[in-house]
This record gives C-alpha cells, structure tokens and sequence, in this order.
C-alpha cells in the first residue's frame, strides 16, 4: 500500500514539474473576436450607465490597418465638424492594446487624434477610409477623407494614415475650406501638407499624388451605436455585437 502511494505522489510531482507548452498557452488565450466584443459590451454599458452616446452619430470601425490579418477596432463620434476619436484598439499576444499616437494634437482636435473618425467609415463621395497601392513599388497605403461641415463652412480633409506596432500616426496632406458665399465674404483655401496654396497649385498637387495612386479593395466594417444597443428599452441589440464582428470575417 505504501508502495502504491509513493508511486502515486512521485507520478503527480512529476506532472507538476512538466513545463507548459506554448500551445497550451496559446490555447487559453482568447480571440481578437472575444476580446473586442468583451470591450464593446462594456464600453457600450458604461456610456448608456453615463448617457454619453448619442447613437445615431456614434461608430464602431473594424479594419486591419497594420495589415497583420487581424483588425483595429475604432470607436468615435461623426457628425458635420464634430469628428472625434475616442477608442482606438489593437490586439497583441491575446491582449487588448491602445494605439500609441505619434503626432501632435492640434489645438481644434477633440479626439485622440488629429484625423477625425469621419475618416474611418465605408467610403463614399466626400468621407471615408480608402486603401490604395503605390503604382511604383506596390506599397499599401490607407487614406482617410475628412468632411466637415458647419454654419459658415465646410471643409474637407485628406490623411495618411500609418500604423505599426502600436504607433499610429495622421499626416494630413490636404485641406480645403469652403465658405458660404450667401453668409461671408471669405474666400476658399487650400493648403497641400499644411501650407497654404492657390486653388491651381492645390488642384495639381492633389492630382499628381493621386496619379501615382491605385485604389485597390478592403475591408471597413462599421456598426452605429443603435445596431448594437437599443436605447428605448435600455438592452442590447439581440446578436447585435456579434453580426457586426462576424461581418469583418464573412466579407471579402
């Protein structure tokens, strides 16, 4: 019986000792579709507990902007010029990880960055987020066009978008503004990297980066807040958060 018993405990230590493979960690980790819908859930709770949202005008934005198979999630606000971003996550070693912005806020942004999340919805003709290959060397490059609209203007914004890693950047490389000729006397202005231009020399360089440019298909699935949560009856949205992750996964 003694015998028997030593056997038994020598046999547990033994299993104790074995180092845990990879795989078996790997196994315990949970998916990108997991971890973003966990957080989607709770970010959605917390802004109905706060009454933060107003949901007509509130995104969420799947697209793999590093181009590793797995995508970003955006969260932001888009109405006329009222564009922030105020989430902006990545998934790394089964961990949910916040972009790491490595531009300079201007003093008029109201998000976490300076492209407004405009910028980050399906394309259409004056908004949204495009992926283009350099015609040269085959390099994909996402865009993002900015539209604003106020009173008194409009505007419109063109921006590389860059993310590697953790880091993600915002280069604006176009900016129109137009005034409302029945309410002011200001004239329009265009800027090319910043810097103030005639509409001719901005017409041209804007045609010259494009041309150099082909438009190419990708993937940006966006869900309004109300797809996900519905107010009136204070519950989420029957498969709501799941239809929207498994659409970035369905679609080509």
């Amino acid at each position: 019986m003694k015998r028997t018993a030593w056997i038994i405990v020598t046999l547990l230590l033994l299993l104790g000792s074995i180092p845990i493979t990879a795989s078996a960690k790997a196994a315990t980790a949970k998916s990108w579709k997991t971890l973003y819908s966990e957080y989607i859930k709770k970010t959605l709770m917390d802004a109905t507990r706060d009454r933060s949202y107003d949901g007509d005008f509130n995104y969420f934005t799947l697209v793999d902007l590093n181009f590793d198979g797995t995508p970003e999630l955006i969260q932001g606000y888009s109405l006329r010029f009222i564009q922030p971003i105020n989430i902006a996550l990545t998934v790394q070693n089964g961990k949910v990880i916040p972009f790491n912005y490595q531009g300079k806020l201007k003093d008029i942004s109201e998000g976490i960055f300076n492209v407004g999340m405009g910028g980050f919805l399906p394309r259409d003709e004056n908004r949204g987020l495009h992926l283009y290959k350099n015609k040269k060397d085959g390099t994909l490059r996402y865009i993002a066009f900015v539209d604003g609209s106020g009173s008194y203007n409009s505007n419109l914004q063109v921006f590389e978008i860059s993310f590697q890693g953790t880091k993600f950047n915002d280069k604006e490389i176009f900016l129109v503004d137009i005034p409302d000729q029945e309410k002011t006397d200001d004239l329009p202005s265009y800027y090319v990297n910043q810097k103030e231009v005639n509409k001719s020399a901005y017409d041209k360089a804007y045609k010259q980066y494009f041309s150099n440019l082909t438009l190419v298909p990708s993937k940006v699935i966006t869900a309004n807040y109300t797809d996900l949560f519905n107010n009136e009856v204070n519950k989420f949205v029957p498969n709501g958060i799941a239809n929207f992750i498994n659409r970035y996964s369905s679609s080509k």
